[in-house]
């Protein structure tokens, strides 16, 4: 017997839902760190069966991921409020099921204050103002160690290399604001 999959039933739904949700983080690396504060909530372990999550091997998946709590199929959405730690085993045993015919009447209660709390999570706006005064203070003010702001930084072979800015270069930003009613006044006269 084969492999079941998800019914899709916007095609490329999925991955816009994606982009959303880590899109706000900016950098990779800002990204991974909340990712692991949201698996750091479920204490790094699959929700269902308890599978920890495993250091990351070059090539295989990671153990853990992100699932729907109400599947896509059934008008859930990658929105916080809506997301639990599942491993992958689990992640395809529950596939487009109803929370209500996955988990038990206990772990539902369990899951309720961890879907509660995932709004702190992911209340972030990233702060181009600091940003650009001091990349790496506001990355170690985000909670990320000194020590892989530096790798950040400055090691050009770490994966998620950001570097710092060129002093020489400027930003310029330039404004335009006018009035459509006008235009549209003009062309009729």
């Amino acid at each position: 017997m084969g492999r079941r999959n998800s019914a899709e039933l916007f095609p490329g739904q999925r991955n816009k839902e994606k982009r959303q949700l880590w899109g706000r983080y900016k950098w990779r690396a800002i990204e991974r760190f909340y990712q692991a504060k949201f698996f750091g909530l479920f204490g790094h372990r699959c929700f269902k069966c308890g599978a920890e999550e495993q250091p990351v091997r070059i090539g295989a998946p990671p153990v853990l991921c992100v699932d729907h709590h109400i599947p896509m199929v059934l008008g859930g959405h990658l929105v916080p409020g809506n997301l639990v730690a599942l491993c992958r085993r689990c992640n395809g045993k529950k596939l487009d099921q109803h929370p209500e015919d996955f988990y038990s009447p206990e772990e539902l209660k369990n899951l309720a204050p961890l879907l509660a709390k995932q709004e702190e999570f992911f209340a972030f706006d990233f702060d181009w103002v600091a940003w650009d005064k001091d990349r790496g203070a506001y990355l170690v003010s985000l909670g990320l160690s000194a020590s892989l702001v530096h790798d950040l930084l400055h090691d050009e072979m770490h994966n998620d290399f950001i570097g710092l800015p060129d002093p020489r270069s400027k930003t310029i930003e330039i404004s335009i604001d006018f009035d459509l009613s006008d235009l549209a006044a003009r062309e009729r006269s």
